[in-house]
């Protein structure tokens, strides 16, 4: 004899109930899990085998469908809107420092200067840097982040810098008494720079 769904409901409403609470946010939550079960059995009943299995059956429908029902509810990247960053943004000092690291860049051993070029200026993935230059992915990933260590012990060396919480230059000024050091590329003697 086959199962109804009536008898479903009236043997296991309670007991798949507390289940649901136990593994979900909040009784509301729980209520609506509890009806898209049981109607998924009503739509499914008719397909089990052997009613001597109703019980896993119906947990494992159960548990499915809370599954289904947090995934819903989880944001997609699409549902983000990514923020755009325009020049005006970007910090007076960050600006007029940017054209120097390029100097910096081009002082650093060539593997790591080529590895900063590609990745922060011709924004590759350090994935498609390896491709490209025939490196394992954990190689390329170590060129990268010695290259950044130089270029930050280099900049340092030459200047202070100051950051702000989302960790763009607010500010800069020489290491050295004034006047700056002839090869420190971030000078005043070399550009006009915002006070």
């Amino acid at each position: 004899m086959a199962v109804t769904t009536e008898e479903i409901w009236t043997g296991f409403r309670s007991k798949l109930l507390t289940y649901i609470r136990a593994r979900s946010r909040n009784s509301h939550d729980a209520e609506d899990i509890l009806q898209e079960v049981f109607l998924k059995v009503h739509r499914r009943v008719g397909s089990l085998q052997d009613d001597n299995h109703v019980a896993a059956w119906l947990y494992r429908v159960t548990h499915n469908t809370i599954v289904d029902y947090y995934r819903k509810m989880r944001p997609t990247p699409t549902d983000v809107d990514p923020i755009a960053v325009s020049e005006d943004d970007i910090p007076v000092a960050e600006r007029s420092l940017a054209p120097f690291l390029a100097d910096l860049v081009a002082d650093l051993p060539a593997i790591y200067a080529e590895a900063l070029t590609l990745t922060e200026l011709e924004e590759l993935t350090q994935t498609d840097m390896a491709r490209r230059l025939g490196l394992s992915i954990s190689g390329a990933k170590s060129r990268v982040q010695r290259g950044r260590a130089m270029l930050r012990d280099q900049l340092l060396a030459c200047c202070e810098v100051e950051l702000d919480c989302q960790g763009h230059v607010v500010d800069y000024e020489s290491r050295a008494a004034q006047p700056w050091p002839e090869d420190c590329s971030c000078g005043p003697e070399t550009t006009e720079r915002p006070r």
